[in-house]
């Protein structure tokens, strides 16, 4: 292929799109993404055009993150069917969108040669010459036109390019290997992969069997996963997340300004109100440090608006549709470790049945922590039950609690509490039973099943499938911030001596802990299919609306599933035609092999069916898991996470740690007894700033079926991706109509609500 000399620019126009056509009402208030209108390109030469050369239009167009331009001179290269160009070195004087984002830049490029149809086009950074300046930069795409065929193309790029560092585009589709017939694209496709796999290494947990994750050990995070924004150092998560390794310091003054008094690690609430004050004075104090960030403790802590968390209505709808949402299963039998008597609930059982006819009419159903929480360590002072709970849904629909055994093994000393036992052990049973249950969410629902699992995922594609390989363009806007945000909470949240450690019963500054145990007891029993909502529902028992009615992360839930799998199978029918072509795809191989063997290692022996597949083999397969992994990033993690602060703010409602040993006996607990098991004044404060740190969206979030303007290419792709958000729209017209009708609406799964990735 011929080199093109005698190059040079002949005409440079650059804009700031967010000057253009009022941009932030142009943002899809559903999914937070701007498609954005630049207006058209003008392909005039300057002058006058000479016959002996070619020219060819291309527009540049820098992302909208707040460092997307760099201070670095970049250069540009074309490469044709007939002839390539070198480096075109483009901008002006070292100062090539410096300190700008979100501009397009638009260049006429004169060449003494044909260089044919253009097929790649290679963005570069030469690097910059002041240390302080932004070096790196992100490109989204760019346009070239041939003005001597008037054809124009798109090459999608959506790729942080560092100092010194190069990116290729293809202006292809996406495209299946197998079916590429040019040879530079093929070896393309395998170059990216190898160049990926030196930057994205694994990093696996093998004694706790936790899903592997990425390695920055021995180097920084790849440029392409860190945090567009900077690192948001609100009130909130400086409070939440400021102690570390037993230092309460700094939590201990900005607990004390919040209360305008002085205050002792030890001290306990004197009223459950004081709990609520203490939240609302929290609030006041973030909304002062850190402008326009309000908590709205009174919008958020609904469940304590006229005591509604004592009843037990409100306890079994948040069990169905609180952030432990996937925890509840249908009772057919009792466990041979809860011995209770018909003549214990009788007087709770509406229908005049018996306890063993109410439960096969589908009636009852349990919660069971007894076998996983059994035994672990806490940290001195602190205590955790090994519960479990009976529940029943009466005539009304109401799910309620009818019996609490708060240990694993029967006795004496190991009471079943009732509703219809003395108040405070009724109510002492349920906050203890909601305490564990809390060690539970965070640990399994959350971190593991989503967190981890999610991470796993982002690095085998980054290391097996290129960039214009239609899954990965299906699952790439999955992964956005995930790593970054995982890195971040290996290193402050779950990490010995961490936030997880200072607030919760389980906790403890030393590798020996009930945290550590616990995590490694989740990860022995986890299956990759506990998020297909579908599969996990029939396992539990509880698909039947009729039998369990009112439980909206169900209803919500399976309806998005449906639409995420719908949009799914319309592009991969779009590109495997048969099951064949699926067999036949050696970087699919290569994406389910890398997952089996390096994301999921401890699972590789285990029976079929806990573990993901070493190879995908049918149409049906590769659908159900790329939904899968959408379902996760996004619907998942919301149900389990964003509900936080409403959960757990109002602290005695749930709380992260129980200061008395476990109840061992009835009609003896005072409301002293009461407050001296909650949380101190400390433990409170952290835990409420952590709870609600966790349940924000950042201001840059991407909501699920956001998919920048020019990711998918095609016209059937973009038809694909546009009904899918009309899909989205009609289920969050049907959800928000509903929500009117309850009193405490459930709104984590309107799609606006559900980021399409794990960024928190």
């Amino acid at each position: 292929m011929a080199h093109v000399y005698n190059l040079r620019t002949v005409k440079h126009v650059t804009n700031n799109y967010k000057t253009l056509r009022k941009y932030n009402e142009k943002k899809d208030p559903m999914t937070n993404i701007c498609h954005v209108e630049m207006g058209p390109f003008d392909l005039k030469v300057h002058g006058k055009k000479r016959k002996d050369r070619f020219y060819y239009g291309v527009r540049i167009v820098t992302g909208c993150q707040e460092t997307a331009g760099t201070a670095s001179q970049v250069y540009l290269e074309l490469i044709g069917n007939e002839g390539q160009t070198g480096k075109i070195d483009i901008g002006d004087n070292w100062k090539m969108f410096q300190s700008s984002d979100a501009t397009f830049d638009d260049y006429i490029i004169e060449c003494d040669e044909n260089l044919g149809e253009v097929q790649l086009v290679t963005l570069g950074n030469n690097g910059c010459r002041s240390k302080s300046s932004i070096a790196g930069w992100y490109a989204d795409f760019t346009f070239v036109v041939n003005l001597q065929t008037k054809v124009g193309q798109i090459f999608p790029c959506y790729h942080w390019i560092g100092d010194g560092d190069s990116f290729t585009e293809s202006a292809n589709c996406a495209t299946l290997k197998q079916v590429q017939s040019n040879t530079i694209l093929v070896q393309l496709r395998k170059q990216q992969v190898e160049e990926r796999k030196k930057i994205y290494v694994w990093l696996m947990f093998r004694e706790s069997g936790v899903p592997s994750g990425i390695d920055i050990t021995t180097a920084p995070p790849p440029l392409d996963e860190k945090f567009d924004k900077g690192n948001d150092q609100s009130y909130y998560k400086i409070l939440a997340f400021g102690s570390q390794n037993g230092n309460f310091d700094l939590a201990k003054k900005l607990l004390s300004a919040a209360l305008g008094r002085s205050i002792d690690e030890c001290d306990t609430v004197n009223s459950l109100h004081a709990y609520y004050e203490l939240a609302k004075s929290i609030e006041r104090a973030g909304s002062k440090a850190t402008p326009g960030e309000d908590c709205k403790v009174e919008e958020s802590l609904v469940a304590y608006e006229g005591n509604r968390w004592i009843s037990d209505v409100e306890f079994g709808r948040q069990i169905l549709n609180g952030v432990n949402c996937v925890l509840i299963e249908r009772c057919t039998e009792l466990p041979y470790n809860f011995p209770v008597t018909n003549q214990m609930v009788k007087n709770v059982l509406c229908r005049g049945m018996s306890l063993q006819m109410e439960m096969e009419e589908g009636h009852v159903y349990i919660c069971n922590l007894s076998e996983l929480l059994d035994g672990l360590l806490c940290r001195e002072g602190y205590y955790c039950a090994a519960p479990l709970c009976l529940l029943y849904v009466n005539p009304a629909g109401n799910l309620v609690p009818i019996a609490i055994q708060l240990q694993r093994n029967p006795g004496k000393d190991n009471p079943i509490f009732l509703p219809t036992d003395y108040w405070l052990d009724w109510l002492l049973a349920k906050i203890y039973f909601s305490s564990s249950n809390a060690q539970h969410h965070q640990l399994s629902s959350h971190y593991i099943a989503c967190h981890a699992a999610m991470e796993a995922y982002s690095v085998a594609t980054m290391r097996t499938i290129p960039d214009a390989h239609p899954v990965y363009k299906l699952l790439k806007p999955a992964f956005r911030y995930t790593m970054a945000t995982n890195v971040i909470g290996r290193f402050i949240l779950i990490n010995d001596g961490g936030t997880i450690d200072q607030i919760f019963s389980i906790g403890s500054e030393s590798a020996v802990s009930g945290k550590n145990e616990l995590i490694t007891r989740i990860s022995a029993m986890y299956n990759v299919h506990s998020t297909n909502i579908n599969k996990n529902l029939i396992a539990r028992g509880v698909g039947d609306a009729d039998k369990l009615p009112n439980y909206y992360y169900r209803e919500d839930g399976v309806r998005l599933w449906d639409a995420i799998e719908s949009f799914v199978t319309s592009i991969i029918h779009l590109f495997y035609l048969n099951d064949t072509d699926v067999e036949q795809d050696t970087e699919l191989k290569e994406w389910a092999y890398e997952v089996h063997n390096f994301g999921f290692p401890s699972y590789r022996t285990l029976p079929q069916g806990r573990g993901f597949p070493q190879q995908i083999k049918s149409r049906t397969e590769l659908i159900e898991y790329c939904t899968l992994i959408i379902f996760t990033a996004s619907v998942q993690h919301s149900a389990v996470n964003f509900g936080q602060f409403q959960t757990y703010g109002y602290v005695p409602n749930s709380p992260a740690n129980m200061r008395r040993p476990v109840p061992t006996q009835k009609n003896v607990a005072t409301y002293d007894d009461l407050l001296e098991s909650l949380p101190t004044v400390m433990a409170t404060g952290v835990s409420v700033a952590f709870t609600y740190s966790l349940s924000q969206f950042s201001d840059d979030e991407i909501f699920l079926g956001g998919y920048p303007t020019m990711w998918f290419t095609g016209e059937k792709e973009k038809a694909c991706v546009t009904e899918f958000l009309n899909s989205l729209r009609a289920i969050n017209t049907d959800i928000i109509a509903r929500n009117k009708k309850l009193d405490i609406p459930y709104i984590h799964l309107l799609s606006q609500r559900c980021p399409s990735s794990i960024t928190v």
